[in-house]
Formats: C-alpha cells, sequence, structure tokens
C-alpha cells in the first residue's frame, strides 16, 4: 500500500466506506422484504399519439375529393386512407359535415391482400404514391370484415340527412330551442358504433376505403362540400 498514490487510497477508502454502508442498508431491508409479498404495481403513462393520413401511409393533404363526376353510370367513388398511431389500444373514427352535402357515405376496412376465402371482393381503389422512389400503384381491396358501421350523434329525425324531427324542430342536440338555422348549414357527426381493437403493439397502421354514394346528384355544379375525418382514442372496448 505504500506505493499507492495518496489519490488512490481515497478512492480505495471511499469505495470501502461505499460497501459497508450498502451492506448495512441492505440487510434490515432484506429481513424487512423476506415474507412479505410486492402486489402493488405503478401504470406507466406512454404517450399515444394517433394520425390520418392518405394510402400507403402518406400525409392526409394527398387524399383529395377533386375531379368527382356526378353524371358518371357508377354511382359511388372509393377513395383510400389510413389511420395510424403508436401505443393505442382502441379508437373510433369520425365523420363531420353539413347537410348541404348532397353525397352519402360508407366505411370499410381495406387490405393489400385477398383472403384465400374470398379471392373476389367488390371494391378496390388503386392509389398511386405521391412520394417515395416508386409510382406503381397500389391497389387495396375491401376486406371480408364488411361495411363499418356507424350512428349520427346528434340525429333526431327519421331521415338521415332530414332537418326537422316528427315535432318539426331543429337537432336538438346541436341548437336546443334555437330555430333560425340555415336548412344547409346544419351540422351531421357521425361515428363508428364499436372501437377499432388495435392490440398490443406499440405501432400500427390501419387502411380504410371511403365508399362516396352520388345519390341523386346528376349535376357537375360549382358547389364545395367539406368532409372532416377524424380519428380518436378511447380507453375500453365500447
Amino acid at each position: 500500500m505504500k506505493k499507492i498514490s495518496t489519490r488512490l487510497k481515497v478512492i480505495i477508502l471511499s469505495v470501502s466506506i461505499f460497501l459497508t454502508t450498502l451492506a448495512l442498508i441492505t440487510i434490515p431491508v432484506y429481513a424487512w422484504l423476506v415474507g412479505r409479498s410486492i402486489t402493488v404495481y405503478a401504470p406507466v403513462d406512454v404517450e399515444t399519439s394517433l394520425y390520418i393520413g392518405a394510402g400507403n401511409q402518406e400525409d392526409i393533404k394527398y387524399l383529395s375529393f377533386d375531379g368527382i363526376d356526378s353524371t358518371t353510370e357508377q354511382r359511388y367513388i372509393d377513395y383510400v386512407f389510413c389511420v395510424s398511431g403508436e401505443f393505442v389500444r382502441y379508437y373510433k373514427i369520425q365523420l363531420a359535415f353539413t347537410t348541404n352535402n348532397q353525397f352519402e357515405f360508407g366505411l370499410y376496412r381495406a387490405t393489400t391482400k385477398l383472403s384465400e376465402k374470398h379471392p373476389t371482393i367488390e371494391g378496390e381503389v388503386h392509389y398511386v404514391p405521391k412520394t417515395g422512389s416508386s409510382r406503381d400503384p397500389i391497389t387495396y381491396y375491401i376486406s371480408n370484415i364488411g361495411e363499418i358501421e356507424g350512428v349520427y350523434k346528434n340525429q333526431n329525425g327519421d331521415d338521415l340527412l332530414g332537418i326537422k324531427n316528427t315535432n318539426n324542430e331543429y337537432y336538438k342536440d346541436t341548437y336546443d330551442t334555437y330555430t333560425n338555422v340555415d336548412v344547409n348549414a346544419v351540422p351531421l357527426y357521425w361515428q363508428t358504433n364499436h372501437t377499432i381493437n388495435v392490440g398490443q403493439g406499440a405501432s400500427f397502421v390501419h387502411y380504410y376505403i371511403l365508399r362516396l354514394y352520388l345519390g341523386e346528384k346528376t349535376v357537375n355544379d360549382r358547389e364545395s362540400d367539406i368532409l372532416c375525418i377524424t380519428a380518436k382514442v378511447f380507453s375500453s372496448s365500447n
């Protein structure tokens, strides 16, 4: 020890003191734990993230409804979009638009692979990527899950796009007793009946086909319609 520097002596001494102190602490702690079971767990909060995107998990700005032709023989048009996120267990999809919108909508889960049990499925979208090196079209098919059911959250009347209910009142849930409402500006809020179960994975991406029904609209006018698509995190499967 005589040849060891003073600095190293201090380090060795400090380590010795630390080990001695640790032993004094460990013994009573170990004695306290013996015969006891630890049954309290503290949940770890993980920040969730949820996004709406276009096909190929691209930015939502590439989901465009331009060029709708209301004079075509096929009375619907399909569009693909995605919902992606991290650390989300359940979510619901929501649509919002106003009554000046003359279209109706259907929502389907999409897949890029046909099921062996269902080799042909009506409805497919050929999405051309807008970013990346490849511009090869990606085909999305309606999955065998079928149409995703939903409900209008502020609809009182029997008529889906009606303005008044049987009591001649304007959407009580939205306007209460106020009746001076523009019949073309009433908001409609639609939400899936059940939550979509993501599972236990940390990250995910789900693709959907939004079917826009042209209905009785047969004229290509200049009216502008707005459709809002959102996804909301839910904490349970209800």
